[in-house]
């Protein structure tokens, strides 16, 4: 197998792969020995002009796009000589040059093929002393009651709703968000041993921008004995195995119990401020790991 038959094996993994490819064919776009940068492609989206990795007759080259043939699904691929190798299969282009000694070209990162993204739903989590329940219409008559202390709506904006109104609530949640893009997971909180409810965690994500927005809340009588932060980092922990690369929180600057939360699962304060409240962020990879 030659040097680039190896690469294209590499970028069919989905790598994005860096060499030195030899031969001055390609020049002056490329001469031989210069650093290349080579991602998976959207074959559908090259288009003449583009270096690619392509297989043709059996070689593999790192050659121009010179000619598309949409309506056969297939692209020819020439030299920067003008000598013509053939035409071939969009199977058979396997990524696209990102850059030349760190020179980047032209439209290529919009090309590059995206590895599909993850179903998303929300799954049972441990603790030492909580199960995470996935929501259910029929939690909403006991998470009434533990919601219901105005005081814990002080930072999260909006009144303690009856147990008719937040099963309504539910069955709109449990449904999922009505956007394709996004995906609500929530979670109840219930104390190992068939003990009560005492809370929530939710996690809005965005799995195409790699996001996930949490947020969590505790019964009153349940506070000051760190299951916030127990429940918190045991959904932190989940989200960034999914993976997603980007947590976000956003706390009220005066709620400093739930910024104590933040802090613990690896989230920092930012300069952005949305309505009043602050964003937290972490990139995953960073943060302790619940127990699960």
């Amino acid at each position: 197998m030659g040097m680039l038959d190896a690469v294209a094996d590499r970028i069919g993994r989905g790598e994005t792969v860096e060499f030195r490819p030899a031969g001055d064919s390609m020049a002056p776009l490329i001469h031989s020995r210069q650093r290349v940068r080579v991602a998976p492609v959207d074959a559908a989206l090259v288009e003449p002009g583009d270096i690619v990795l392509a297989r043709v007759s059996g070689t593999v080259y790192l050659h121009l796009v010179s000619a598309v043939d949409t309506a056969r699904r297939r692209v020819q691929i020439a030299d920067n000589r003008g000598r013509v190798n053939g035409w071939t299969g969009r199977d058979r282009v396997f990524g696209i040059c990102l850059d030349v000694d760190g020179v980047a070209r032209p439209g290529a990162a919009a090309k590059v093929r995206r590895p599909p993204v993850p179903a998303v739903r929300a799954e049972p989590l441990s603790t030492r002393r909580m199960e995470l329940l996935p929501l259910r219409v029929g939690h909403a008559g006991e998470m009434a009651r533990v919601l219901g202390d105005p005081v814990l709506h002080e930072f999260i904006g909006g009144a303690p709703l009856a147990a008719g109104a937040l099963r309504e609530r539910y069955a709109r949640l449990a449904a999922g968000s009505p956007d394709p893009a996004v995906v609500w997971c929530n979670w109840v909180l219930r104390l190992r041993g068939d003990g009560p409810l005492v809370g929530t965690v939710q996690a809005t994500v965005t799995p195409g921008r790699d996001t996930a927005e949490t947020a969590w809340v505790i019964g009153t009588p349940w506070q000051g004995r760190g299951l916030a932060t127990e429940a918190a980092l045991a959904v932190t922990a989940w989200l960034a195995r999914l993976p997603v690369g980007l947590l976000v929180a956003h706390i009220h600057p005066d709620h400093h119990a739930s910024a104590a939360v933040a802090a613990a699962c690896g989230l920092a304060p930012t300069p952005h401020r949305e309505d009043g409240e602050i964003r937290w962020e972490r990139r995953t990879g960073s943060a302790p790991a619940a127990g699960s």
